[in-house]
């Protein structure tokens, strides 16, 4: 496991998935300069074995690679449940095919950045999802009662849709859903559709009674 930072302060950790060893290097060294303390992995396997352990604040990572793609990658950080769910992701790629950005979305995905890497934009992209996280993390109420990951593993969730599900429990509407997760209501209403259907529910107010138990009922 290859580290780098620029300091012994602790600093925000990045995981940086890249099989072209160059391009990964110049990468790590923005990211060090920048402030962060970067993880490099030459490949989806190895990336994989990382988040097994250590738990980074953000993964930057190429979508085509030999043996395990980035989707592989990003299957597998939120198959690890509550712990990783908050963990931005974000792809790298040197194809702009709308199909990629829309599939990646899907799979949780949060954002997505096309080759030849532009560091101003990779740099800010990490600071601003790095802050999202922040603030969703500081607005959150401390409830015992709602253990934050519970329901999200227990009906396989997205970590987008678990963000969504749990502003629902608190009150929240769509529109301010939307505006705290900085995404448009359409987005919402999107990841809410695959909450129902993950669920086996129709109506918000049969969704947030489930929810809250944490768990599927018994058949």
């Amino acid at each position: 496991m290859n580290i780098r930072s620029s300091t012994t302060v602790k600093r925000p950790v990045i995981l940086c998935v890249e099989d072209e060893r160059q391009l990964r290097c110049d990468i790590a060294d923005e990211l060090a300069e920048a402030g962060y303390a970067v993880i490099e992995a030459d490949s989806g396997t190895k990336a994989i074995r990382i988040l097994t352990e250590t738990r980074p604040d953000l993964v930057l990572c190429d979508i085509s690679m030999p043996g395990l793609s980035g989707y592989d990658v990003l299957d597998a950080l939120r198959e690890k449940g509550s712990d990783h769910a908050e963990i931005p992701f974000v792809f790298l790629s040197a194809l702009a095919d709308p199909r990629q950005v829309v599939d990646g979305k899907r799979r949780g995905a949060d954002d997505y950045l096309v080759k030849p890497i532009d560091y101003d934009l990779l740099l800010a992209t990490v600071d601003a999802r790095l802050r999202q996280i922040e603030r969703i993390r500081s607005r959150r109420p401390e409830n015992p009662a709602l253990p934050p990951g519970n329901f999200a593993i227990s009906f396989g969730m997205t970590r987008s849709e678990h963000q969504v599900a749990s502003l629902l429990i608190q009150g929240k509407t769509l529109a301010q859903i939307a505006h705290e997760l900085e995404i448009s209501r359409t987005t919402v209403a999107f990841h809410l559709r695959h909450i129902f259907q993950k669920t086996r529910t129709n109506r918000q107010a049969e969704l947030v009674a489930l929810l809250l138990q944490g768990r599927p009922p018994v058949e």
